[in-house]
């Protein structure tokens, strides 16, 4: 299979979400199926037989992403989803394999690129807000709580990292194909 990996982190940085998504990479290629990683400018490249990474163009001042959410992450978000987009313009590709906020793409896109879409679930990003205090704002919770839940069930699976967001997907979409792989070190 040629699978679409759009990732929406500084890959490859040592902390959690990347740390996963190179472990699902490493699984796909080793598999034998080829991978097309789109990811932030920032990072270090991987090398993999059956990976091609392709990067967000370079901004200068942009040399860091904090963890959670942030402005520049949706500055980061508008390039990566423009770049993804190009790749499903020039490729055809069997699977669509989105992590956190991507997972908007994917739900919105798979259909049109007549690919599946795997949504992997590294967090829930209406929780992620009310944690990050300074995101807390009803409104902007409610439109992410819609979105988590148009992602869920626009997906033809689900991955969750951990036990607490399998049974989150169930209160969504309890016909969702959800399976549990526990980040691991």
């Amino acid at each position: 299979m040629k699978v679409l990996m759009i990732a929406p982190q500084p890959f490859f940085t040592p902390r959690g979400t990347p740390f996963s998504i190179r472990g699902r990479i490493q699984a796909l290629v080793a598999l034998g199926h080829s991978v097309d990683l789109v990811t932030y400018h920032l990072g270090e490249d991987v090398s993999l037989p059956g990976l091609r990474i392709y990067r967000t163009p370079w901004i200068p001042w942009m040399r860091h992403v904090r963890i959670g959410p942030s402005y520049a992450k949706i500055v980061l978000d508008v390039l990566l989803f423009g770049l993804a987009v190009s790749r499903l313009l020039i490729q055809r590709y069997d699977v669509i394999h989105t992590h956190e906020e991507a997972g908007l793409l994917g739900a919105i896109v798979a259909r049109w690129a007549k690919a599946y879409h795997l949504y992997d679930m590294h967090s829930s990003l209406p929780q992620q807000l009310k944690n990050f205090g300074a995101y807390n704002y009803l409104p902007i919770v409610k439109v992410f709580e819609l979105m988590e839940r148009f992602v869920v069930r626009r997906a033809d699976a689900v991955i969750a990292i951990c036990p607490e967001l399998s049974q989150h997907v169930a209160t969504i979409d309890k016909e969702r194909p959800c399976f549990l792989i526990e980040n691991t070190l």
